[in-house]
């Protein structure tokens, strides 16, 4: 099993380029491009056409000499319910799904809308049917699978979470009821946590053939931590010995941006470095209860 990482954190650090070589050395074999939480200065995404192509154009030339691939990406996420298909959060999914497409990228993660939870005459389906399928001409024209991701609202209100596409069933119903093989699943094991589904039930339980994508991270069951595994409370043994049961075959893929953000430039090579091994030693944890 091949391990990959998100990259924003170390973008807004280093930058687009150097980025990719900083992961590779640490010991990665792939990048989850993520194109959400870009510095102000930095907006790839509000480039010109031409210098937005010529700078994936860089950083796909950069990852094929060091031997780095984009096995999977994450598109903007700042689209909120009621806004226009003209704005800027809109737009910035499709040059997302662009860009991904021009780093030889397969599969990206489009959050669905969070619809506000105490108005009753809203339907959180039919207004996630409309947004999450108006992205197929472009999937189908970038040749892209769309991963659907198990998410959360939190409510200020109450003080708790409540899960979007949390549980298995709820999270293979809305797949179903978006009715095209471009949409598949992501599972966020964080947002399994602070749910209240164990990430390997999740897995267990969306085991069809459409798991394709991991955003692997650690929590403390009470925040969206992004930790590196093994500083939270995740049962690791029992999540590597789901995703060997259910034939996982894609990257182990950290989300541990938050992680990342504690440490300065000068560690961040460190930082990487220990991200890296301890993804080796979850996918090998896979590969042996796979075997055995």
């Amino acid at each position: 099993m091949k391990i990959s990482t998100d990259n924003g954190t170390i973008r807004n650090m280093f930058g687009d380029v150097e980025a990719v070589r900083m992961i590779r050395e640490a010991g990665f074999d792939g990048i989850d491009y993520t194109f959400y939480d870009i510095r102000k200065d930095q907006d790839i995404l509000a480039l010109p056409d031409e210098e937005r192509y010529a700078l994936a154009m860089r950083v796909r030339e950069t990852a094929e000499k060091v031997g780095l691939t984009f096995p999977q990406s994450h598109a903007a996420l700042a689209y909120a319910y009621g806004e226009p298909r003209d704005s800027k959060n809109y737009i910035d999914i499709l040059r997302s799904m662009e860009f991904a497409h021009w780093l030889g990228i397969k599969s990206i993660v489009i959050h669905s809308v969070r619809c506000p939870r105490r108005d009753y005459t809203i339907d959180p389906w039919k207004v996630n049917y409309d947004f999450m399928r108006s992205f197929l001409p472009y999937a189908e024209k970038y040749d892209l699978k769309i991963g659907v991701e198990n998410l959360f609202t939190y409510d200020t209100k109450v003080k708790r979470y409540f899960g979007r596409h949390a549980e298995p069933n709820d999270m293979l119903a809305f797949v179903k009821y978006l009715d095209d093989p471009r949409f598949e699943i992501c599972c966020d094991m964080g947002h399994c946590a602070i749910c209240g589904t164990e990430a390997e039930d999740f897995i267990h339980g969306v085991n069809n053939g459409q798991l394709t994508m991991l955003h692997v991270q650690d929590t403390d069951y009470m925040a969206d931590c992004h930790w590196l595994p093994f500083l939270g409370q995740h049962n690791w043994p029992a999540i590597c010995q789901a995703l060997a049961d259910v034939g996982y075959t894609g990257y182990m893929n950290l989300e541990v941006l938050h992680f990342y953000s504690m440490f300065p430039r000068e560690l961040m090579p460190s930082a990487l470095r220990m991200a890296a091994d301890t993804a080796r030693y979850l996918a090998d944890q896979v590969e042996k209860a796979r075997k055995g």
